[in-house]
């Protein structure tokens, strides 16, 4: 190497140990920009692939902004000091007095609206002709709404599953019932388990999870108690995920809905194994007193009502 034209960096080493390797080497010490250029050719490049896939969640943009600041400042990616410049500057252009770091949420939207760009001008690459295809076909891509199942990295209905106000066991089970993940009579019929396909709820029609949660008479009588006590319909996981706010009012229509859930699958369960139901009033005054046991837990007071709650707003 032309020790005229090449620079050596160093990280951490004690100054006579540097000292030592420029006098044998013959080369100088490089300045700070070099991290600049590792930080756009090395560490930005690590999430390239999948910044041009989907939006990456704004926890991982943050970390990943956090190990390129603190290796600029420090050359390692722990750096617990305040930084010299502020990110925002560090990351503008060079023209505009910064060292052109990529920004990464910025450069996320702008790679990923560059696919929303090919799907609307029906680019001649063969996944778009696909997603046209199957998914848009003769519709106006301007007003198009994907299928909240047409992707696996992302799902509508997460806000209501995972709302920190549900009973953990009850949250399990409503992932379950999303999945199609629970072991009805359609199931076990095709690997006979079972001699009928019929609910044991209602014994009229066919056990399927949207049956048992949404059509069945005995959960319809339920959720009609439900929606008494609260002043107004149950929404099913989906609508209520699609009107998410972080409200009191949402986080106690989740926690309901989940607490439903769960015990209308403990009494489809008792009534397979034990062959007995609860009267659906029953069932719904034991969701109500869980869910109210939860929310003057999650509020801290003892005159928690839902007459109370939809007049709070947050």
């Amino acid at each position: 190497m032309n020790s005229a034209k090449s620079e050596i960096f160093f990280n951490g080493m004690q100054e006579n140990i540097k000292e030592g390797i420029k006098s044998v080497t013959g080369f100088t010490e490089g300045a700070m920009p070099f991290r600049v250029t590792l930080i756009n050719s090395v560490l930005n490049t690590l999430y390239n692939y999948w910044a041009q896939m989907f939006i990456i969640p704004q926890s991982v943009i943050k970390r990943i902004e956090a190990i390129c600041r603190n290796y600029l400042w420090d050359g390692s990616p722990d750096f617990h000091r305040v930084p010299l410049v502020a990110w925002d500057k560090v990351t503008a252009s060079k023209k505009e007095g910064g060292l052109g770091i990529k920004k990464a949420d910025i450069w996320n939207i702008a790679t990923v609206g560059k696919l929303v760009n090919w799907i609307h001008s029906k680019a001649d690459r063969l996944w778009i002709k696909w997603v046209n295809a199957i998914y848009i076909k003769d519709q106006n891509w301007q007003e198009y709404t994907p299928p909240t199942d047409s992707t696996w990295a992302a799902v509508v209905w997460s806000p209501v599953v995972w709302n920190n106000w549900n009973v953990p066991k009850h949250s399990i089970v409503t992932l379950l019932m999303m999945h199609n993940g629970m072991n009805v009579k359609e199931k076990l019929l095709k690997i006979a388990c079972c001699t009928d396909d019929l609910c044991m709820m209602c014994e009229a029609q066919t056990e399927t999870v949207k049956h048992v949660f949404s059509d069945c008479v005995y959960s319809c009588r339920i959720k009609a108690q439900l929606s008494q006590w609260f002043g107004g319909n149950v929404p099913d996981t989906i609508t209520l995920a699609t009107v998410y706010q972080n409200s009191v009012l949402w986080k106690a229509r989740a926690t309901c809905l989940t607490a439903y859930h769960y015990y209308v699958w403990y009494q489809r369960n008792n009534a397979r194994i034990n062959g007995c139901l609860l009267r659906p009033e029953l069932v719904a005054r034991r969701i109500e007193e869980d869910v109210t046991r939860r929310l003057k837990a999650k509020l801290g007071g003892a005159n928690v009502s839902i007459d109370w709650l939809c007049t709070q707003s947050n």
